[in-house]
């Protein structure tokens, strides 16, 4: 049988058109992930300042990552703390004594870190569960970040998530630059990646969803979340989460963070 594209109506049409910009930007996608150079070294990079978060939750995204990624790589924590840690080479700042610690994350883009090359950040209470060489390779010339998780609400939205990027060296420096002019301005702002976004706007491109999706919005439900002595929880612990199969990294923003999640998932995981 012959499609008559006459008998159409408007929202037909435009279904069947959204349909094949999807499907070409799938097969464009696949094309980019096998054609990737996997024998780049890249640069892991983390931040930790003050007290929030210990050496452990270092230690364990190091593990993370030296279990899931296989692109060479040389894994860096941007910090107030000179005690060493294995396999992980420190950048030592002072502490700015910011009000909200996140905002030293505006530093990674300061024109005096000591990396060169492609760089590749995760925030501390990310769970990385599959391969991650595609986030190493894909799209080595942009900066790429986190379409917001606000986007299982409203399917349009578009701004940024920071807790995953990748940029190449000295390529940002103005995030840093334009940050420290006026730092009490930019911080009137309810964080880092709003800044972020702000200034870079223009030329961030979004991974894919389904790569990295958030753990309590979108790999869990919502619904399922309360307060328990304070704190935002999960009401029950579960054996059976199961991200989506294009999924690699479970982001928790905000409450809980992993060490608060008894789920089998993450135990198994984050480690």
């Amino acid at each position: 049988m012959v499609f008559d594209k006459s008998k159409e109506t408007k929202e037909q049409r435009k279904a069947r058109k959204a349909q094949h910009r999807a499907a070409e930007e799938a097969r464009k996608l696949a094309t980019a992930v096998q054609t990737a150079d996997t024998n780049v070294e890249i640069n892991v990079l983390c931040v930790r300042f003050g007290n929030k978060y210990g050496q452990d939750y270092v230690v364990k995204l190091r593990n993370m990552v030296e279990r899931h990624l296989n692109v060479p790589y040389k894994f860096w924590c941007l910090t107030d703390d000179p005690k060493p840690l294995e396999g992980v080479t420190n950048i030592l700042r002072s502490n700015q004594g910011y009000k909200k610690g996140w905002w030293h994350k505006v530093h990674m883009f300061a024109p005096d870190i000591p990396i060169a090359g492609r760089i590749l950040y995760m925030d501390l209470d990310v769970v990385i569960h599959n391969n991650i060489d595609k986030l190493a390779t894909m799209w080595r010339d942009d900066f790429v970040g986190i379409r917001d998780f606000n986007r299982k609400f409203h399917p349009g939205y578009k701004y940024l998530n920071s807790s995953v990027m990748a940029w190449n060296a000295g390529t940002q420096n103005y995030i840093y630059e334009n940050f420290k002019v006026n730092p009490d301005s930019a911080m009137r702002m309810a964080g880092d990646q709003d800044w972020t976004w702000a200034q870079a706007k223009k030329v961030i491109k979004f991974w894919p969803d389904k790569w990295i999706q958030s753990y309590k919005w979108e790999i869990r439900s919502r619904q399922e979340l309360g307060m328990a002595h304070g704190v935002r929880q999960f009401k029950t612990d579960r054996d059976d989460v199961t991200p989506n199969p294009e999924c690699c990294i479970a982001v928790f923003h905000g409450e809980p963070n992993p060490s608060q999640c008894r789920d089998k998932f993450v135990l198994d995981n984050w480690k």
